[in-house]
């Protein structure tokens, strides 16, 4: 058995070499704003449209300034942001527009400011507005933004270390892009139709993005933890392995890989693991992180070279990536939690 894990280590030390040579391709919502954009510049003023570009640049730099921590300056941008909505310039349309992407962005500053009653008081407020815009001015692509909203819970709750909850909801978000589920436990309406009618290719971005969002919340976890959470997510996500999004696949191989790990299921979790490793961090660079973090944790439980050699590979490159979660560095580098 040793020996053949030695096999699986040696292949896998190769594999990650390939793939993390390959550069990172950062997934974009551009879709999504190409989509809204074309809207917006077919139904707004030229006036309209550049209070909004406007104000929305104050809005972006408030949202950078809270990231890095400065929430002073957040604070004082977010006022400087609240400007388009005080003027008489704006129609109703486009102020309930630009007030849904406000709220949504301050709830980032509440969010850092560990204020997740307000949090919740926003996204409740940028929920309600979306839904006047979907169905009272057509904004259909906004349905995928009161998902990107809820998604926004779920960081939330697992902010709070309400990880049953963050991935309860996830999971209820992913059943629904997939047309499992029929409606979301949240007031406005939602149907599978609604789904049917976007962009097969933002709703396979919003899938991944998800889950990417579970796999951040599981890695590092006991094992005993990660088990139960992710029974929780098979309760409502149906693996599809004929999806036709590339992203989407390896969504749907995290989650086979991740319950391999969490049975312990070294020989299938090694072999899949690094296939998955080999494609590189591309576009779904955080459910790659995610699996080197568990094979960081396998390599600290198998007493092999072959296993210590991986380990110490993976040490070394993780202090140089790019767009790595805080959290995962001390995993790839420090003793990690069986």
């Amino acid at each position: 058995m040793l020996n053949s894990y030695s096999r699986l280590l040696e292949t896998t030390l190769k594999q990650y070499q390939i793939g993390c040579a390959k550069p990172i391709e950062l997934g974009s919502s551009d879709l999504f704003h190409q989509i809204l954009q074309t809207q917006i510049k077919s139904r707004l003023s030229l006036t309209e449209q550049a209070l909004i570009s406007q104000g929305g640049n104050t809005r972006d730099q408030a949202v950078i300034a809270a990231r890095r921590g400065q929430f002073a300056t957040a604070q004082q941008l977010f006022a400087e942001a609240h400007a388009p909505l005080e003027s008489n310039l704006l129609s109703r349309e486009a102020r309930l527009l630009y007030e849904s992407f406000l709220e949504q962005s301050e709830s980032y500053l509440d969010y850092r400011l560990e204020n997740f009653d307000q949090v919740r008081i926003r996204i409740d407020n940028a929920l309600a507005i979306d839904t006047i815009l979907e169905e009272e001015y057509g904004y259909g692509i906004l349905h995928i933004h009161r998902i990107q909203l809820l998604h926004n819970i779920v960081r939330t709750y697992a902010r709070q270390m309400w990880l049953d909850c963050a991935v309860e909801l996830a999971s209820q978000l992913l059943a629904y892009l997939q047309g499992v589920l029929e409606e979301l436990p949240f007031s406005g309406s939602w149907s599978s139709e609604q789904i049917a009618r976007q962009s097969p290719e933002v709703v396979a971005a919003t899938f991944t993005q998800i889950s990417c969002e579970i796999a951040i919340i599981l890695a590092g976890k006991k094992r005993q933890i990660a088990r139960y959470l992710l029974t929780i997510a098979h309760y409502y996500v149906q693996l599809q392995a004929n999806s036709k999004s590339q992203d989407d696949q390896q969504a749907y191989a995290w989650f086979i890989i991740k319950q391999a790990f969490v049975d312990n299921n070294i020989a299938t979790f090694l072999e899949k693991a690094s296939q998955f490793l080999a494609l590189g961090r591309t576009q779904t660079f955080l459910l790659w992180y995610a699996i080197v973090v568990d094979i960081v944790t396998l390599c600290d439980e198998i007493k092999l070279p072959e296993a210590k050699l991986l380990r110490q590979k993976i040490t070394k490159d993780a202090v140089k990536w790019e767009y790595l979660p805080q959290r995962f560095l001390p995993l790839m580098t420090l003793k990690s939690a069986k």
